[in-house]
């Protein structure tokens, strides 16, 4: 037992070290990227202001990606990628601004200005879906500090006044919905919508009230959103994303893009502690150089203990 409890510390401490939760964050994982589809996104004569980022096809058709010149995977320059695609690109009377762009398969480009193209691929596709999918999931295990309540073609809302408020709410609820009323909120603080149910719509709803804040919708459910508008982020690791008009303000994680939508380099999420998320154990191993010295230690615990034992009975 004396060998084992400071053994059992010094593991303690490196696991301590290398745990991770509570910590809600959107862009790190995908460098910043103004939207991110874990499979295809498809746009048309529209535009999404940053940095794109689809792990499969990319099809663009009078779009214009990153005019706003708010890269993905920034260097200490400023210069960094306003593209990903591991699949193929196909481009059409379009352009790719202010910085390069990977394909991880063929590209079509026609009639389309772009910055230049790498083989450098910065993404790890499948970590990121992980990462963002199990985001998800934990989210909506987080117990609600407000309340929310349908009022005719709006949607009342009641925080606690803190620094982060989460909501439940129902895509049925959200269905139809053209306005926020608010209460007991404070200006600047976090709000977190986990919505529950398998298809969703957002129809240009009340931009004046959600504003001044930190907003993130988490549809942990739905496999179908149409979006014509909101401001906050938006994270729907099932969902295929349709839409035809208005604007997304913030920061786009989903399954697959197919819309004229236009995305907004602005509103993006600011990463924030959640009392509640466990994102569960980290991936993070200790270092070798580590791991030698918890060796180290346990041989000259064990080396103690001998020379202890040979002067008792010398004695």
């Amino acid at each position: 037992m004396t060998l084992l409890r400071p053994l059992v510390c010094l593991l303690a401490t490196f696991a301590a070290g290398a745990s991770h939760a509570g910590v809600l964050g959107i862009g790190q994982n995908i460098g910043g990227a103004n939207v991110y589809a874990f499979h295809n996104f498809s746009g048309t004569y529209s535009d999404v202001e940053g940095a794109l980022v689809a792990g499969g096809n990319v099809t663009l058709n009078g779009y214009s990606v990153n005019a706003n010149n708010v890269d993905a995977y920034a260097n200490a320059s400023g210069a960094g990628y306003a593209l990903v695609a591991g699949g193929n690109l196909a481009l059409a009377n379009g352009s790719i601004k202010n910085g390069v762009a990977y394909v991880g398969g063929n590209r079509t480009v026609t009639s389309a200005d772009t910055q230049g193209f790498t083989a450098t691929n910065p993404v790890d596709f499948a970590a990121a879906q992980a990462y963002y999918t199990n985001l998800s999931g934990a989210l909506a295990n987080v117990a609600a500090t407000g309340t929310t309540a349908r009022n005719g073609t709006g949607i009342s809302l009641t925080g606690s006044g803190a620094g982060v408020d989460v909501f439940n709410l129902t895509t049925a609820q959200l269905n139809g919905a053209t306005w926020w009323q608010t209460s007991n909120l404070t200006a600047g603080q976090t709000l977190v919508f986990n919505v529950s149910g398998g298809a969703g719509y957002f129809n240009n709803m009340g931009f004046s009230q959600l504003t001044g804040y930190n907003v993130l919708f988490n549809f942990y459910q739905a496999t179908d959103l149409n979006v014509n508008g909101v401001i906050g982020s938006i994270l729907a690791p099932y969902a295929t994303v349709g839409g035809s008009g208005g604007a997304v303000h913030g920061n786009l994680i989903v399954d697959n893009w197919n819309a004229g939508t236009q995305i907004d380099a602005d509103h993006y999420f600011k990463a924030v502690d959640i009392a509640g998320l466990n994102l569960g154990p980290a991936t993070d191993v200790p270092e070798p150089a580590s791991i030698a010295l918890v060796v180290a230690g346990l041989a000259a615990l064990r080396q103690a203990r001998r020379q202890r034992a040979c002067r008792a009975r010398a004695s």
